[in-house]
């Protein structure tokens, strides 16, 4: 990236939970940071369209689930999850993107990784729905039509909620304004990461 800042890319002993609502970026500052940290780099979906590529049990599984217009449950996205983890993050480092999506999910995380971040990208919904209408405009995605993103938008809402209490309450949770350019944003990640104490950066 040959105009972005100069960010600090030293190691980290936790994993990083990046989260915020469906257009917040979280995605996109999920990979940037995984590229910066040489970390692996955990996104949900990602990893359910490879299952389902790869026609894998798992896969068939989820796909079954998203067929019918469900959330892939629990026990299927923890079982693909246990099985990245173990393959490429050994050493408990990584990036985690849109998991983990409830609280028993916490719970399970619980039992693969024992240090981690959770960094909530907030942005105001006028600016949640600009963003997401023109996805939807620009790349063709359906899941971001117009007559959905308010629907998304309010469940995230109610579902978010027990999972950023869960870290809240732990101290773990720190909110990041998600607004404004890409690089503006990756620079406040790397300055709140830069607080952490010692044994996590």
């Amino acid at each position: 990236m040959g105009n972005s800042p100069n960010l600090t890319t030293g190691p980290l002993a936790a994993s990083i939970i990046l989260t915020g609502a469906p257009g917040s970026g979280k995605g996109t500052q999920a990979s940037i940071l995984a590229r910066r940290r040489s970390l692996p780099h955990l996104s949900t979906g990602d990893l359910f369209r490879s299952h389902i590529a790869r026609g894998t049990e798992l896969g068939r599984a989820a796909q079954r689930h998203i067929d019918a217009g469900h959330y892939v449950p629990d026990e299927v996205t923890n079982a693909m999850v246990r099985d990245h983890i173990e393959r490429t993050a050994p050493d408990g480092r990584i990036i985690l993107d849109g998991f983990p999506r409830t609280r028993a999910q916490v719970d399970f995380l619980d039992t693969l990784l024992t240090d981690v971040v959770v960094l909530n990208l907030v942005v105001e919904p006028a600016e949640l729905l600009r963003r997401l209408e023109h996805r939807a405009t620009v790349g063709g995605r359906s899941d971001d039509a117009a007559e959905v993103v308010r629907e998304r938008l309010a469940l995230y809402a109610v579902e978010s909620e027990p999972v950023l209490a869960a870290y809240r309450d732990r101290g773990l949770l720190r909110d990041l304004d998600g607004a404004g350019e890409l690089h503006a944003v990756a620079r406040r990640i790397d300055e709140a990461l830069a607080t952490l104490p010692a044994a996590s950066c």
